[in-house]
């Protein structure tokens, strides 16, 4: 007997080595729910995760972090990948991503949760937040809000990359009129407003001649607006928790933000983690378990704020979210 035929599987088949967030085709996604093994500490970690997150659904609570935390290489990111996949439950290769786990997971409580939290209408928001932000980033004090509302922006199918851009069709699609909009900027430009959207100031004209026909702004009006967003356009965290609760309002629908190497992004500076704190707690107010945050991170979270204790922060607020 040949030693590979021991193997129930083909062992000369392609794996990814290092696990990847962002853009998988349906053969990756396949492969990554098929093989994905379920250890008992695995287990453990779904029972809590899903069962708290399953009571989330008809209790309205404040408590919506998740910290996942482990040394490089320990399976985090790929933990946090699967998490992803389970609430989102897409079709993949003709069977549903909870369904992967019937045949994993032996404890029926948990799978039972793991079945609950699926069917809700979860929007899942998963990301690498190193390779969302942009180069400045780190010197910004609301880094992490900007990064997580480009990313949601991204997610329902507004402009990723420019807030002022997503801002203004987010106010276009309440009108019920943003597909006019759509409509009318490629009529006058004869450009795709998808694929030019994130370099909208090179078609300011026509944006703006848009907004007369569609709106019917006069074009002072409409040039003022266009100045003033692309000048002065700031969000707060709380009108980032306003905006993800009314999305969640809106469609009956439930929004996880995935973010992975969040730790390493934040590392010693106390502003970033000052970030994430308010938008947890904002995203806890204002959407009262709607909005989850689940991070990861090579740094346990008590270990992180003990390591800032001498710079006069305090960050007692997201231990108790997390």
């Amino acid at each position: 007997m040949i030693i590979k035929d021991l193997f129930k599987k083909n062992i000369g088949r392609p794996i990814q080595g290092v696990v990847t967030i962002g853009n998988e085709d349906e053969e990756q996604k396949w492969q990554e729910l098929e093989e994905y093994v379920c250890t008992d500490e695995i287990t453990k970690s779904f029972r809590t995760f899903f069962r708290r997150y399953r009571e989330s659904i008809a209790t309205p609570t404040e408590k919506m972090g998740v910290w996942i935390t482990g040394f490089f290489g320990s399976g985090k990111s790929h933990f946090l990948k699967i998490l992803g996949y389970i609430l989102e439950n897409e079709e993949v290769a003709g069977v549903r991503a909870a369904e992967y786990f019937k045949d994993k997971i032996k404890d029926e409580l948990v799978l039972a949760d793991i079945c609950q939290s699926a069917k809700a209408n979860n929007k899942v928001v998963l990301f690498n937040i190193d390779s969302k932000a942009k180069s400045d980033s780190k010197t910004k004090t609301q880094a992490i809000m900007d990064i997580m509302l480009r990313a949601f922006n991204e997610s329902v199918g507004y402009c990723g990359s420019s807030p002022w851009v997503a801002d203004m069709e987010r106010t276009l699609d309440e009108e019920s009129k943003l597909e006019e909009f759509v409509a009318k900027f490629e009529e006058i430009s004869n450009r795709n407003w998808v694929q030019t959207r994130a370099k909208a100031l090179l078609n300011r004209d026509a944006i703006i001649k848009a907004l007369v026909a569609v709106r019917g702004m006069t074009e002072e009006s409409a040039k003022a607006f266009v100045e003033d967003q692309t000048r002065n356009f700031t969000n707060t965290t709380e009108d980032f928790a306003k905006i993800v609760s009314k999305y969640c309002q809106t469609n009956k629908a439930r929004v996880i933000f995935l973010m992975d190497e969040v730790g390493q992004f934040i590392g010693d500076n106390t502003q970033l983690m000052l970030n994430l704190q308010t938008c947890v707690e904002d995203l806890g107010k204002y959407c009262r378990g709607q909005a989850w945050v689940v991070v990861t991170s090579q740094q346990e979270l008590k270990a992180m704020i003990d390591s800032t204790k001498d710079k006069q922060q305090d960050f007692s607020k997201i231990q108790g979210r997390f």
